[in-house]
């Protein structure tokens, strides 16, 4: 009599990230898996900003309450270009390297659109500079919702998470000609690769 293949335990990794938009997208990622039955859940913990102090207090707070648990922290590169630059570059060891959008989490969901899509959001930024000095949300939304979703709101996702916007934001990351990118997409790949393995064997 063969043996039941036992069903692979879920692999938790705790994110902290700054607000409602990302933690959207982790819900809907959330989603993705158990509706594919993929053994990953990303538990997320809110800060509310973006800024060095903010983040590692929570971090600390979260590692204090959960000492074995994976954590992962990630932000928007923006703010760390400049005012809060020197204060990441000397983090004590004990803290993980941030995982960073650039510049922000919308340049991040752009990456998940049609080559383009994205390829025109990238000339709207590199027009008004945006790679070098960050354009502020207020400036930014009108011309991102002209270019990208025009009825896009923060904390709502403007498309689905699916094998298709997947497919297309691990293809974009890898692509030269592209300015964006983000960290928390490239462990995003690797968790759901190693994801796949536990379901093989």
């Amino acid at each position: 009599m063969s043996r039941k293949k036992r069903k692979p335990l879920v692999d938790t990794v705790v994110v902290i990230c700054e607000g409602a938009s990302e933690n959207g997208y982790l819900q809907e990622l959330n989603r993705f898996f158990r509706e594919h039955k993929i053994p990953l859940a990303f538990a997320t913990n809110v800060i509310g900003s973006g800024v060095y102090k903010a983040a590692v207090n929570r971090y600390r707070d979260v590692r204090r309450e959960n000492r074995h648990a994976e954590i992962v922290i990630w932000v928007d590169r923006d703010i760390y270009m400049n005012s809060q630059k020197k204060l990441y570059e000397n983090k004590p060891g004990t803290i993980p390297d941030f995982l960073f959008s650039r510049m922000n989490f919308e340049d991040f969901l752009v990456m998940h659109m049609d080559r383009k899509t994205l390829m025109r959001w990238q000339a709207v930024c590199e027009e008004y500079n945006h790679f070098s000095e960050p354009l502020p949300s207020a400036m930014y939304l009108p011309l991102y919702r002209v270019a990208c979703f025009p009825h896009y709101r923060k904390g709502r996702l403007p498309f689905k998470i699916n094998d298709e916007t997947l497919g297309r934001l691990f293809a974009n990351q890898k692509r030269e000609q592209v300015r964006f990118g983000c960290d928390f997409g490239k462990f995003l790949e690797e968790r759901l690769l190693m994801a796949e393995q536990r379901i093989e064997e």
